[in-house]
């Protein structure tokens, strides 16, 4: 018969470790996207038959200015 051995435990130093890596690739790889969709432009206009966003890109500034979408 096969022994039952005591199961394989994870030191806490180590998950905790996991966690944070975890953690800071998860922030980078959010950060990189809000960069990337800021400086990238889109490959066509806006449908005309659409309403904007409900927001619009910051100026120079940095002002975010709402913009009322029509119905």
């Amino acid at each position: 018969m096969a022994r039952h051995r005591k199961p394989h435990t994870v030191p806490a130093v180590s998950v905790r470790a996991r966690r944070q890596l975890a953690a800071c690739l998860l922030g980078a790889s959010a950060l990189t996207a809000t960069l990337v969709s800021r400086t990238v432009n889109p490959a066509a206009p806006p449908a005309p038959d659409r309403p904007s966003a409900g927001y619009s890109l910051p100026d120079r500034s940095g002002d975010v200015q709402l913009v009322r979408a029509e119905r």
